[in-house]
């Protein structure tokens, strides 16, 4: 099974594992595109009161922030000052057959798309993977699944004014999937980290305990 690390060797982000072999020669350019699903749960300590729940009480509260794509899709357009639409999509983006085989993470909205990855630069994935896959050499496939941690970090860019950040890690699932395009075929991966936490900074400057989850999923291929 050829392994690519995902954005490790190009200083780009949300370092898993993809298995990608062409059966074919195809098109000048064909991307597996995955949309990035992400849940998480911002807690940050809340005020102080007195008098409360009854008097000569004094309490204190945690407060719960949901942070979901779209909000992160909102950060990304403030940062780098697009107005992105409510119909707008975080995807995470191999392009192959360019003698690179590079990856990208970019907000697509119709027929327009941002390049946000470096805002994920500083994203690895543990070096340790445990899995279980079948490679078939004549079709370049490889099954199976494998285990690994993802360190997920969204954070500010270079000339960009980015306030939140979120700095997330977890165990994941790595699960392979064929994707066809034409007499191309390739193996590509659905990703699932259902608990993730860490830390992160909200867009009240409050720093926060994070927890929640991520996937990159609904592989399919476009040629361009």
């Amino acid at each position: 099974m050829k392994k690519l690390t995902l954005l490790t060797r190009l200083s780009a982000a949300l370092a898993i594992t993809i298995g990608a072999h062409s059966a074919t020669a195809g098109a000048a350019q064909t991307n597996a595109v995955e949309f990035l699903n992400l849940q998480l749960t911002f807690f940050t300590q809340g005020p102080t009161v007195t008098n409360k729940p009854a008097t000569n009480d004094i309490s204190t509260s945690v407060i719960k922030t949901s942070v979901a794509t779209k909000d992160v899709i909102g950060w990304l357009g403030t940062a780098t000052t697009n107005d992105f639409p409510a119909t707008a999509k975080l995807v995470r983006v191999v392009h192959l057959n360019a003698g690179g085989d590079t990856r990208t993470f970019e907000v697509r909205y119709g027929s327009n798309s941002v390049d946000v990855t470096p805002f994920f630069a500083t994203s690895t994935n543990s070096i340790l993977m445990l899995g279980k896959s079948i490679y078939n050499p004549v079709t370049g496939l490889s099954t199976g699944s494998l285990m690994e941690n993802l360190y997920l970090r969204f954070t500010n860019a270079p000339d960009y004014n980015l306030l939140p950040f979120f700095h997330v890690s977890g165990s994941a699932t790595v699960k392979y999937v064929a994707v066809k395009s034409g007499k191309t075929t390739l193996s590509a991966d659905e990703i699932s980290a259902p608990d993730v936490f860490g830390n992160g900074l909200g867009t009240n400057g409050v720093h926060a305990l994070v927890t929640g989850s991520i996937s990159s999923t609904g592989t399919t291929t476009e040629v361009k």
